[in-house]
């Protein structure tokens, strides 16, 4: 499915593309359709439905430490068959990013079943069968088993209604940790990645908690920000949105003093444009 199909759908992590290169678009584009194409090849069509920015920035990150030639072509595209588009062609990051899809995929969907409404679960009672042979089938990756017990983490965290944003964040990090500290064989970058997965784990958490704080509030489903707002009555939610704001940009210079670490020359200014100012 094309990018601009999916703009308003799904990932925080993605690039401003009027700051792009024509160039560089076109490439961020072609991995995000080869990502596509990629989960339909190793896990089915229903896999296409977990993609999102997030994973195409993991693609990006991981393409740039092997420092590798990246080679693209002009495929046919569902969404548009009439026209062939700029397509990454299949390459080890592109796999490594669809099983990650499919470990977090199966997670996010056990979750689901706990925590949405009767249709939303009756939904995901239907396709959870097809995440669940997906999930075996990725499940062989050390990731898994890590996965599983910081999943299990945090359904304790949220069992207990916990109001302490950063502990609310900390599984996530951790998780990304791991995700991230994978990509290298190298100690040092092993190192700097951990720092980098830690960081972005928990900024994907805190913005995706604090975009849901009402949403969530209304449903009666659990929001760190909504239990701490509950704790401290003191506190207006005014101040309590800035005083997340102030967090969520510290946490991004952070990841940036991180990236520099990695000296990455390939696809660097996509990854520059996303860091600086995508994720703002």
């Amino acid at each position: 499915m094309a990018l601009e199909e999916r703009d308003a759908v799904f990932g925080y992590i993605k690039p401003v593309k009027a700051e792009l290169k024509v160039k560089e678009w076109e490439a961020y584009q072609g991995i995000y359709c080869g990502l596509c194409k990629q989960l339909a090849e190793r896990y089915g069509w229903f896999a296409r439905m977990t993609l999102n920015y997030d994973f195409v920035f993991l693609a990006v990150l991981d393409m740039g430490l092997r420092e590798g030639s990246i080679q693209f072509c002009r495929q046919n595209c569902i969404a548009h068959p009439f026209r062939k588009r700029t397509c990454c062609c299949a390459n080890g990051s592109l796999a490594l990013c669809c099983d990650v899809a499919m470990l977090l995929t199966g997670q996010k969907l056990l979750d689901d079943l706990h925590d949405e409404g009767f249709a939303k679960r009756l939904a995901v009672r239907l396709v959870l069968p097809f995440a669940r042979r997906d999930y075996k089938k990725a499940a062989a990756r050390q990731l898994a088993r890590q996965l599983e017990e910081l999943m299990r983490r945090q359904g304790e965290l949220e069992e207990s209604r916990c109001a302490q944003v950063d502990e609310a964040a900390e599984p996530t990090a951790l998780l990304m940790q791991q995700v991230l500290s994978s990509l290298s064989e190298d100690p040092m970058r092993r190192r700097v990645l951990e720092r980098l997965g830690y960081l972005l784990g928990r900024w994907v958490y805190l913005i995706d908690a604090l975009d849901d704080w009402d949403e969530d509030q209304a449903k009666g489903r659990y929001n760190p920000f909504a239990c701490q707002a509950a704790e401290t009555p003191d506190l207006d939610r005014g101040r309590l949105y800035e005083q997340a704001r102030g967090t969520l940009y510290l946490t991004i210079a952070e990841m940036r003093k991180a990236y520099d670490l990695l000296g990455i020359r390939s696809l660097d200014t996509m990854m520059e444009n996303i860091l600086d100012l995508g994720l703002r």
